[in-house]
Protein backbone atom coordinates (compact mmCIF):
# COMPACT_ATOMS: atom_id res chain seq x y z
CA UNK A 1 0.00 0.00 0.00
CA UNK A 2 1.69 3.44 -1.02
CA UNK A 3 2.72 6.21 0.93
CA UNK A 4 0.07 8.86 1.21
CA UNK A 5 2.01 11.97 0.06
CA UNK A 6 2.10 15.20 2.74
CA UNK A 7 3.78 17.71 0.85
CA UNK A 8 3.26 20.30 3.54
CA UNK A 9 4.41 17.87 6.59
CA UNK A 10 7.57 16.92 4.38
CA UNK A 11 8.61 20.74 4.07
CA UNK A 12 8.27 21.58 7.55
CA UNK A 13 10.00 18.35 9.01
CA UNK A 14 12.82 18.88 6.16
CA UNK A 15 13.07 22.56 7.45
CA UNK A 16 13.33 21.37 11.22
CA UNK A 17 16.38 18.59 10.14
CA UNK A 18 17.85 21.81 7.88
CA UNK A 19 17.68 23.63 11.58
CA UNK A 20 18.83 20.79 13.39
CA UNK A 21 21.68 20.13 10.96
CA UNK A 22 23.03 23.79 11.27
CA UNK A 23 23.36 23.77 15.04
CA UNK A 24 25.10 20.68 14.98
CA UNK A 25 23.15 18.06 15.70
CA UNK A 26 23.11 15.37 13.09
CA UNK A 27 21.38 13.05 14.83
CA UNK A 28 18.43 14.75 15.06
CA UNK A 29 18.35 16.06 11.70
CA UNK A 30 18.41 12.33 10.24
CA UNK A 31 15.24 11.74 12.42
CA UNK A 32 13.45 15.22 10.75
CA UNK A 33 14.66 14.20 7.32
CA UNK A 34 13.42 10.32 7.50
CA UNK A 35 10.32 11.64 9.00
CA UNK A 36 10.31 14.25 5.56
CA UNK A 37 11.03 11.57 3.43
CA UNK A 38 8.44 8.90 4.86
CA UNK A 39 5.67 11.96 4.53
CA UNK A 40 6.29 12.75 0.46
CA UNK A 41 8.86 10.10 -0.86
CA UNK A 42 8.90 11.85 -3.58
CA UNK A 43 11.12 14.59 -2.19
CA UNK A 44 14.60 12.95 -3.19
CA UNK A 45 16.39 16.08 -1.93
CA UNK A 46 16.05 14.56 1.82
CA UNK A 47 18.43 11.73 0.34
CA UNK A 48 21.27 14.75 -0.33
CA UNK A 49 20.46 16.06 3.27
CA UNK A 50 20.51 12.81 4.52
CA UNK A 51 24.05 12.07 3.12
CA UNK A 52 24.92 15.91 4.36
CA UNK A 53 23.66 14.49 7.82
CA UNK A 54 25.51 11.14 7.97
CA UNK A 55 29.05 12.75 6.89
CA UNK A 56 28.43 15.07 9.80
CA UNK A 57 27.34 11.85 12.33
CA UNK A 58 30.65 10.46 10.82
CA UNK A 59 29.24 7.42 9.17
CA UNK A 60 29.91 7.06 5.34
CA UNK A 61 28.41 4.16 4.64
CA UNK A 62 24.91 5.57 5.28
CA UNK A 63 26.05 8.54 3.37
CA UNK A 64 27.11 7.15 0.50
CA UNK A 65 23.61 5.23 0.18
CA UNK A 66 22.14 8.21 0.46
CA UNK A 67 24.13 10.00 -2.32
CA UNK A 68 23.06 7.37 -4.71
CA UNK A 69 19.83 7.49 -4.17
CA UNK A 70 20.07 11.29 -4.57
CA UNK A 71 22.14 11.09 -7.71
CA UNK A 72 20.01 8.32 -9.42
CA UNK A 73 16.64 10.30 -9.40
CA UNK A 74 19.19 13.91 -9.96
CA UNK A 75 22.05 12.73 -12.89
CA UNK A 76 24.48 15.73 -14.13
CA UNK A 77 25.59 16.88 -10.83
CA UNK A 78 29.25 16.81 -11.31
CA UNK A 79 30.35 18.19 -8.18
CA UNK A 80 27.91 15.52 -5.85
CA UNK A 81 29.23 12.63 -8.66
CA UNK A 82 32.46 13.40 -7.56
CA UNK A 83 31.71 13.15 -3.68
CA UNK A 84 30.04 9.94 -4.03
CA UNK A 85 33.33 8.16 -5.87
CA UNK A 86 35.65 9.48 -3.57
CA UNK A 87 32.76 7.59 -0.95
CA UNK A 88 33.22 4.48 -2.68
CA UNK A 89 36.30 4.53 -3.00
CA UNK A 90 37.12 4.70 0.96
CA UNK A 91 34.37 1.85 1.33
CA UNK A 92 36.71 -0.14 -0.87
CA UNK A 93 34.24 -0.19 -3.45
CA UNK A 94 36.93 0.46 -6.48
CA UNK A 95 35.39 -0.80 -9.53
CA UNK A 96 31.99 1.15 -8.83
CA UNK A 97 34.10 4.09 -7.77
CA UNK A 98 35.72 3.45 -11.10
CA UNK A 99 32.59 4.19 -12.93
CA UNK A 100 31.58 6.92 -11.26
CA UNK A 101 34.90 8.66 -11.42
CA UNK A 102 34.31 8.05 -15.47
CA UNK A 103 30.37 9.69 -15.24
CA UNK A 104 31.86 12.11 -13.52
CA UNK A 105 34.78 13.02 -16.15
CA UNK A 106 32.08 12.92 -19.18
CA UNK A 107 29.69 14.92 -17.29
CA UNK A 108 31.96 17.70 -15.88
CA UNK A 109 33.08 18.22 -19.90
CA UNK A 110 29.44 19.69 -20.34
CA UNK A 111 29.63 21.39 -17.56
CA UNK A 112 32.15 25.27 -17.75
CA UNK A 113 31.65 25.86 -14.23
CA UNK A 114 33.29 22.76 -12.75
CA UNK A 115 36.72 23.27 -11.30
CA UNK A 116 39.74 22.13 -14.23
CA UNK A 117 41.40 20.72 -10.84
CA UNK A 118 38.39 18.94 -10.00
CA UNK A 119 38.61 16.88 -13.61
CA UNK A 120 42.61 16.92 -13.00
CA UNK A 121 41.92 14.49 -9.94
CA UNK A 122 39.44 12.37 -11.17
CA UNK A 123 42.20 11.48 -14.23
CA UNK A 124 44.25 10.94 -11.12
CA UNK A 125 41.94 8.20 -9.48
CA UNK A 126 41.18 6.72 -12.60
CA UNK A 127 44.92 6.14 -13.06
CA UNK A 128 45.25 4.53 -9.82
CA UNK A 129 42.53 2.34 -10.01
CA UNK A 130 43.63 0.70 -13.78
CA UNK A 131 47.30 0.51 -11.80
CA UNK A 132 45.58 -1.48 -9.44
CA UNK A 133 43.66 -3.66 -11.47
CA UNK A 134 46.67 -4.27 -14.26
CA UNK A 135 45.06 -2.35 -16.94
CA UNK A 136 47.84 -0.51 -19.06
CA UNK A 137 46.13 0.70 -21.42
CA UNK A 138 43.76 2.65 -19.09
CA UNK A 139 46.64 4.00 -16.95
CA UNK A 140 48.43 5.44 -19.47
CA UNK A 141 44.96 6.75 -21.28
CA UNK A 142 44.31 8.33 -17.98
CA UNK A 143 48.02 9.39 -16.83
CA UNK A 144 48.14 11.26 -20.32
CA UNK A 145 44.57 13.25 -20.11
CA UNK A 146 45.50 14.39 -16.64
CA UNK A 147 49.16 15.49 -17.85
CA UNK A 148 46.93 17.09 -21.11
CA UNK A 149 44.21 18.83 -18.69
CA UNK A 150 47.47 20.06 -16.34
CA UNK A 151 49.03 21.61 -19.10
CA UNK A 152 46.07 23.54 -19.80
CA UNK A 153 45.43 24.69 -16.24
CA UNK A 154 49.27 25.74 -16.87
CA UNK A 155 49.07 27.59 -19.12
CA UNK A 156 46.29 29.68 -18.07
CA UNK A 157 48.54 31.11 -15.21
CA UNK A 158 50.29 34.08 -15.21
CA UNK A 159 53.54 32.82 -15.35
CA UNK A 160 52.98 28.80 -17.70
CA UNK A 161 56.57 28.03 -17.68
CA UNK A 162 57.29 27.69 -13.61
CA UNK A 163 58.02 24.56 -11.97
CA UNK A 164 56.03 22.71 -14.81
CA UNK A 165 56.38 24.00 -17.67
CA UNK A 166 53.29 23.83 -20.17
CA UNK A 167 55.34 22.51 -23.25
CA UNK A 168 56.97 19.83 -20.77
CA UNK A 169 53.72 18.70 -19.58
CA UNK A 170 52.00 18.54 -23.25
CA UNK A 171 55.06 16.57 -24.00
CA UNK A 172 54.48 13.84 -21.32
CA UNK A 173 50.94 13.64 -22.08
CA UNK A 174 51.83 12.62 -25.79
CA UNK A 175 54.23 10.11 -24.31
CA UNK A 176 51.80 8.61 -22.40
CA UNK A 177 48.84 8.93 -25.11
CA UNK A 178 51.39 7.28 -27.31
CA UNK A 179 51.68 3.52 -25.50
CA UNK A 180 47.89 4.06 -24.82
CA UNK A 181 47.33 4.13 -28.67
CA UNK A 182 50.10 1.49 -29.02
CA UNK A 183 48.23 -0.73 -26.64
CA UNK A 184 44.79 -0.40 -28.03
CA UNK A 185 45.14 1.18 -31.80
CA UNK A 186 41.32 0.88 -32.38
CA UNK A 187 40.40 3.52 -29.51
CA UNK A 188 39.27 6.44 -30.38
CA UNK A 189 40.13 8.58 -27.04
CA UNK A 190 44.35 8.13 -27.37
CA UNK A 191 44.31 9.26 -30.56
CA UNK A 192 41.63 12.32 -30.09
CA UNK A 193 43.88 13.46 -27.29
CA UNK A 194 47.04 13.05 -29.16
CA UNK A 195 45.46 15.28 -31.98
CA UNK A 196 44.58 18.12 -29.00
CA UNK A 197 48.00 17.62 -27.23
CA UNK A 198 50.10 18.15 -30.58
CA UNK A 199 47.66 21.33 -31.65
CA UNK A 200 48.39 23.03 -28.47
CA UNK A 201 52.28 22.52 -28.96
CA UNK A 202 51.80 24.16 -32.40
CA UNK A 203 52.43 21.02 -34.74
CA UNK A 204 49.61 21.07 -36.95
CA UNK A 205 50.58 17.94 -39.66
CA UNK A 206 50.14 15.70 -36.54
CA UNK A 207 47.72 16.94 -35.28
CA UNK A 208 45.87 16.72 -38.35
CA UNK A 209 47.23 12.85 -38.36
CA UNK A 210 45.80 12.09 -34.95
CA UNK A 211 42.61 13.82 -35.79
CA UNK A 212 41.82 11.53 -39.04
CA UNK A 213 43.63 7.92 -36.86
CA UNK A 214 40.34 9.69 -34.45
CA UNK A 215 37.80 9.58 -36.91
CA UNK A 216 38.65 6.02 -38.48
CA UNK A 217 38.43 4.53 -34.82
CA UNK A 218 35.63 6.14 -33.60
CA UNK A 219 32.78 3.93 -34.80
CA UNK A 220 34.68 1.08 -32.03
CA UNK A 221 35.40 3.79 -29.04
CA UNK A 222 34.11 4.59 -25.46
CA UNK A 223 34.29 8.37 -26.38
CA UNK A 224 32.12 11.00 -24.02
CA UNK A 225 29.30 13.00 -25.77
CA UNK A 226 31.51 15.68 -24.97
CA UNK A 227 34.28 14.02 -26.64
CA UNK A 228 32.11 12.40 -29.37
CA UNK A 229 30.60 16.34 -30.67
CA UNK A 230 34.31 17.87 -30.46
CA UNK A 231 35.84 15.84 -32.66
CA UNK A 232 32.97 16.26 -35.12
CA UNK A 233 33.34 20.35 -35.03
CA UNK A 234 37.06 19.86 -35.64
CA UNK A 235 36.47 17.34 -38.53
CA UNK A 236 34.28 19.97 -39.98
CA UNK A 237 36.33 22.77 -39.47
CA UNK A 238 39.71 21.00 -40.60
CA UNK A 239 37.45 20.08 -44.19
CA UNK A 240 36.43 23.78 -44.17
CA UNK A 241 39.57 24.86 -44.34
CA UNK A 242 40.67 21.91 -46.70
CA UNK A 243 38.72 23.25 -48.69
CA UNK A 244 39.29 26.80 -48.68
CA UNK A 245 42.81 26.06 -49.55
CA UNK A 246 42.30 24.04 -52.85
CA UNK A 247 40.48 27.18 -53.68
CA UNK A 248 42.85 29.63 -52.50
Amino acid sequence: MPVASDPDSAEALWRSGQTALTEGKPDEAISFYERSLKADPSRTRNHLSLAAAHLEAGNQTAACEHLGYFLADNPNQPALRAQYAELLLGLGRGPQARLEFARFVAEAQDAPETDLRQRIHAHGRLMELAEEAGNQYEMHLERGIGLFLLACCRAELEQPEGEMPAEGLLCKAAGELTVAHNLCPENARPCWYLHLTWGRLGQKALANRWLHEALSAAPHAQLTPAEQRSLEIAVRHHEGSTCVARVR
